[in-house]
């Protein structure tokens, strides 16, 4: 995994950890300022002599902020999570979305990788780019194949497979090849 995926997902959990905490502490406040356990009697108290009481006005408010800033932030992530793409549009028409999920993309790409003689194993991942695809792979060859041509090869063949079966443009195929050491000679 490259190293802005991992701080992308950090960057995540913290944010929704933030989120959480300032929910809590913006409830945890509106329970102070109020009192608990919650009485008629102390409302009335609070609602009557709000003009008296910045403090606890100033603390309701704040309390206010917090639980409405996490709650649009935990939303928002949510919400992101749930919209994120698991297909590749092809065509709209007046029926419908024709789509190609990217577990089909990844298929197609592997059986294309593993096609070649000179690959022993390989792992694919789709994402999405904007209207496009990124497709990475991870093969495994021999230490006796060239890796700049083997690598523009398996691009040229994965860009072609998946333009003559889907029509999808792939905005790149990121390729990276591990060499497998040779066997130990037995004497």
């Amino acid at each position: 995994m490259m190293k802005g995926t991992y701080m992308k997902r950090a960057v995540v959990i913290l944010s929704g950890v933030l989120a959480f905490f300032a929910i809590v502490l913006g409830a945890s406040l509106l329970l102070i300022a109020i009192g608990w356990p919650v009485r008629t009697e102390r409302l009335q108290a609070l609602v009557a002599g709000i003009r008296q009481m910045p403090a606890i006005l100033l603390l309701v408010v704040i309390a206010l902020v917090c639980v409405a800033v996490g709650i649009v932030v935990l939303y928002g992530m949510i919400g992101n999570h749930l919209n994120r793409r698991t297909s590749a549009l092809l065509e709209k028409n007046a029926l419908g979305d024709t789509a190609v999920s990217f577990t089909a993309l990844a298929q197609i790409t592997e059986r294309t990788v593993k096609n070649r003689k000179d690959i022993r194993s390989c792992k694919v991942k789709v994402y999405a780019i904007g209207n496009s695809v990124r497709i990475d792979v991870r093969a495994v060859t021999s230490p006796t194949v060239s890796l700049l041509e083997l690598t523009h090869t398996i691009q040229d063949e994965i860009n072609a497979a998946i333009l003559a079966l889907c029509g999808i443009a792939v905005g790149s195929i990121d390729v990276t090849i591990d060499q497998a050491e040779l066997p130990p000679k037995r004497v």
